[in-house]
């Protein structure tokens, strides 16, 4: 980042504390409790809060070796590093470039570039930490041994499996994920690239008309908001371009709700219907036929509808990596069996058959919570209690679902979601309505987030 980058972006986030201040100020709080709460909300790195002094490190010379060097890989390694000494960590990831994957909606919205999500991934290795740059080809957990596809072995006394999940596009019949960034068919879910072409083709749109169609599909996703900002930021796109007239927009579902949290299910309907948004529950995305802009919707019925598309907005299934059932390490029975999802104990992370695995991140078969903010819970859970086990103790920490979703009601305003396993609110600011769309929370996810995000694979502000 350039000088004048640097200074702008220092300059975006003073403006954002001093909102927040403001708002401290209209509240009556004192700036002491501010300062708890923000720190709690995971401001703590732009408003100044330091963190937690670390605890005495464990002796060990145990061999963990931990899969993936995303968002989780390199929050549990940083972790790890930090509560262990003599330990020998290894992270295998096979990408130089670290994806600032939050980040990539703003992108859509065309308030990041491609250049603001992307870091060097060296940048975060944690010192003491060997890096494997490969990709998993197997695991084998009873002989405790890693293979990577360029042959390499690795021995293991404790595994993390960090290794996110396949954007399956390939499910949906006649896609393919080298076909987003055609003409007319888009995902902000494929690359920070694609994020950048959808907002490029929703400018082309805007000039042309004609109709647009979001899709989420029947199985897990990461951030499960997304798909409803993504249709959120085009329509305001085209409204502030004064196009919205020449433009029909659908969102695409063969769920029941919009959102898990009931609130925030009733507040998008409202909001699409006030935007002239149409809800059509017909169904799941099956296939696309790119060449004639259609696409097939199933339901659950079976029932099938072929509709006609101008721009096409595809949220792909997702499931886990191939190699986590063939060993034998996903869940079996359940709703989460055919994602083949990483079997966890949902509240330990411990793995339920192999009490040396552990898993964080997207990869893992808990019931809701495939975002960045859930990886900072994993953070102050997991590491600790892989600690624990290593100790020839019980793990002593619990994971409670936690997640967060900043979701984007309009490039200029958000609302701050954030709720647990029981899927009721747990809000961090209770002296403002989180749910009530606000320029205060577009700041907060532009300019505050992404900084904690950064400390957050240092092993820093964890939840």
């Amino acid at each position: 980042m350039s000088q004048p980058e640097q200074r702008e972006n220092r300059s975006r986030q003073q403006q954002s504390t001093e909102a927040l201040a403001a708002a401290m100020d209209r509240s009556g709080l004192s700036r002491r409790d501010f300062l708890k709460i923000a720190g709690a909300a995971g401001l703590a790195s732009a408003t100044g809060v330091q963190a937690a002094p670390a605890q005495a490190a464990v002796s060990t010379r145990a061999r963990i070796v931990v899969l993936g060097g995303g968002a989780a890989g390199l929050t549990m390694a940083a972790r790890l590093r930090a509560l262990l000494d003599g330990a020998r960590i290894t992270v295998v990831e096979p990408s130089e470039i670290h994806d600032y994957q939050p980040g990539w909606t703003l992108v859509a919205a065309g308030v990041y570039s491609v250049g603001e999500v992307q870091r060097r991934n060296e940048r975060y290795i944690p010192r003491g930490v060997d890096w494997v740059r490969s990709a998993v080809a197997a695991i084998d957990p009873e002989s405790q041994r890693v293979e990577t596809v360029d042959g390499d072995h690795l021995d293991y006394d404790f595994l993390v499996v960090a290794t996110g999940l396949h954007l399956d596009f390939e499910a949906i019949d006649g896609l393919r994920r080298e076909d987003i960034g055609r003409p007319g068919l888009t995902s902000i879910y494929a690359s920070a690239e694609a994020a950048r072409d959808a907002y490029e083709q929703v400018r082309t749109f805007g000039e042309r008309g004609g109709v647009a169609r979001f899709t989420i599909p029947g199985t897990p996703i990461k951030c499960a908001g997304a798909p409803i900002k993504a249709t959120f930021i085009a329509e305001s796109l085209l409204q502030s371009a004064g196009q919205r007239g020449d433009a029909e927009f659908h969102y695409h579902t063969g769920a029941d709700r919009l959102f898990s949290v009931a609130r925030f299910d009733t507040m998008v309907r409202d909001l699409y219907a006030e935007r002239d948004i149409a809800v059509n529950e017909d169904g799941f995305l099956a296939a696309v036929d790119i060449d004639a802009r259609q696409a097939t919707f199933r339901g659950t019925n079976g029932n099938e509808e072929t509709v006609d598309y101008d721009y096409l907005h595809v949220t792909p299934p997702m499931r886990a990596h191939g190699f986590v059932r063939e060993a034998g390490l996903a869940v079996e029975d359940g709703a989460l069996a055919d994602g083949g999802w990483l079997a966890v104990d949902d509240r330990t992370l411990q793995h339920t058959r192999y009490p040396n695995i552990f898993g964080a991140g997207d990869v893992v078969a808990t019931a809701i919570g495939k975002t960045a903010s859930t990886v900072r819970s994993h953070g102050a859970v997991m590491p600790d209690n892989l600690v624990d086990v290593l100790q020839d103790r019980e793990p002593s920490r619990e994971f409670d679902g936690y997640t967060s979703c900043p979701l984007i009601t309009e490039v200029g305003k958000a609302a701050l979601v954030e709720f647990d396993y029981s899927l009721q609110e747990v809000p961090t600011f209770g002296f403002i309505d989180q749910g009530e769309p606000s320029w205060m929370w577009w700041r907060l996810k532009v300019h505050m987030i992404k900084p904690l995000y950064f400390n957050m694979l240092r092993g820093r502000y964890l939840r």
